[in-house]
């Protein structure tokens, strides 16, 4: 029987090593079907839904463009009538949730994954020989509110939150928790101004 314990430490946000068989097996089931969505016209739009409703943990009736990259896709949360531009990134070993009526724009990307600083704890050494064989992983959820906009090209990093209506400016890099109806922007993200959020309406996030 396959060890899972990575999966699970993953799903947990403990520590765990890679590459691990499991994982990657996981992994190069969710690029099949990845690649199929990807392959799959446009003009299909009823099979695509119906592929992205399959792929994904939700998914409303929104809009994915091609190509999307995503590590597992079932750890992926999407609200209705939420539109992601071509080529994002989403490392789903943590949840990612998006709520209802968010706009994210090309090439943003969505990383849980993350290492340890201390290179000791980092790196995944061979119990027997002592070599690096890989190195240690840790993932943190990312939740962004409804009604936000990410920008072209922002990163978003693990264990952030962003606020309903939201505007994060496009190349930045969010590495901490961002308020509602607030526009950010920078590297690292910081607050640059309050916008008006009265017409962010009450809406699930799925």
């Amino acid at each position: 029987m396959m060890d899972t314990s990575a999966y699970e430490n993953m799903r947990a946000g403990k520590s765990y090593g890679m590459p691990n068989p499991y994982l990657i097996g996981l992994q190069i089931d969710a690029r099949a079907k990845r690649d199929a969505y990807n392959a799959t016209p446009m003009r299909e739009a009823e099979q695509r839904q119906a592929m992205l409703k399959d792929m994904l943990g939700s998914f409303g009736t929104g809009m994915i463009l091609s190509p999307v990259v995503w590590e597992y896709g079932k750890h992926i949360y999407f609200g209705e009538r939420v539109f992601v531009n071509f080529d994002c990134v989403f490392l789903d070993g943590a949840d990612i949730r998006v709520g209802s009526n968010t706009v994210i724009g090309p090439r943003a990307q969505f990383l849980t994954a993350g290492h340890p600083l201390d290179p000791s704890e980092r790196i995944k050494l061979d119990p027997e020989t002592g070599i690096p064989v890989g190195s240690h992983c840790v993932n943190k959820p990312i939740t962004i509110g409804r009604q936000c906009w990410i920008g072209a090209g922002a990163i978003i990093l693990g264990g952030v939150t962003i606020g309903d209506g939201t505007t994060i400016g496009a190349g930045s890099v969010v590495t901490r928790d961002v308020a509602s109806g607030v526009l950010a922007a920078g590297n690292p993200c910081r607050v640059i101004r309050e916008v008006v959020t009265d017409r962010v309406r009450p809406s699930t996030v799925g």
